[in-house]
């Protein structure tokens, strides 16, 4: 089945099968001649503009005579998994096309390295600053995906908390704190999930101060997905209001990589920033 877009999943399989192609020393044509398909088909597979079935897969590992056992499962791990629907379709909803290959990925990811200056990173939103947050944004257009949205937003959390989490590393700016998105006790609820939430042994959990290096954090949101298993490579995702924008080159991930690393080394430790949160929520509670 074609693709209109590639996703992340296909065009890891593609460059994959790509270095398979090359390795065993074959052009594109006389692949297609040992296999018995069409040069345009394996053209599709290695452009990652098709859900190629893993037999396939598996025939084309064959032909190129790939023998690394964990390479080939890994491989038809990662082409079963283009065919699989998400989870987020049980909410009923239509998400673009970049938001949902993240949440595809972030489920299966090792680690999620998140920064978030202005808003609580959405794995540790509650529902009501999640609905606050969504509800007064002109992106959506009825009440019934406000919905739909703030439930595939508040369900996504599973992941740090089931067998073998997700490692989540959050780095959030001290004004996502101070900034009373809607009202004071939505904020309220909000702190003390954050306190609950930086407990967890999968998240760790750094603010970074208004006293921080002023040019340290001077760029928007993004996060940074790590995976375990080597064929999956190492992204950043930048989102934005119709989606987001997927960056996989080594260099461009190498500087966020750095940026984030300075970010990390200019918040307050883990045990500082929980007090911080503590003060911010004491402060609430006074008013």
């Amino acid at each position: 089945m074609a693709t209109s877009t590639p996703t992340i999943r296909s065009r890891w399989l593609g460059n994959a099968m790509l270095r398979a192609r090359k390795g065993a020393g074959l052009t594109l044509d006389q692949a297609a001649a040992r296999i018995g398909w069409q040069g345009s088909k394996i053209s599709r597979v290695e452009n990652g503009l098709v859900r190629v079935h893993w037999g396939d897969i598996q025939d084309l590992l064959d032909a190129y005579e790939v023998a690394d056992e964990a390479l080939r499962a890994s491989l038809i791990t990662l082409a079963k998994s283009l065919k699989e629907q998400g989870w987020w379709r049980g909410h009923g909803a239509t998400l673009s096309h970049p938001y949902a290959d993240f949440l595809s990925l972030e489920g299966t990811a090792r680690d999620l390295s998140v920064y978030q200056p202005q808003v609580i990173p959405g794995l540790l939103q509650t529902r009501g600053y999640a609905m606050a947050m969504v509800g007064s944004s002109k992106v959506w257009e009825s009440p019934e995906e406000v919905e739909q949205f703030v439930q595939i937003r508040t369900s996504r959390r599973v992941i740090l908390t089931r067998p073998s989490p997700v490692q989540l590393w959050a780095v959030v700016g001290e004004a996502a704190l101070r900034q009373r998105l809607g009202g004071h006790e939505v904020m309220k609820e909000q702190l003390e999930h954050l306190i609950q939430m930086a407990a967890l042994p999968s998240v760790t959990l750094q603010v970074l101060p208004f006293t921080a290096e002023a040019a340290t954090g001077m760029f928007g949101p993004f996060t940074l997905l790590s995976f375990a298993d080597p064929v999956l490579s190492e992204v950043v995702f930048l989102e934005n209001l119709v989606g987001g924008l997927y960056l996989e080159q080594q260099d461009e991930i190498g500087q966020y990589r750095l940026a984030y690393n300075h970010l990390r080394a200019s918040a307050s430790p883990p045990r500082k920033s929980v007090q911080l949160i503590r003060d911010v929520l004491e402060e609430l509670t006074e008013v």
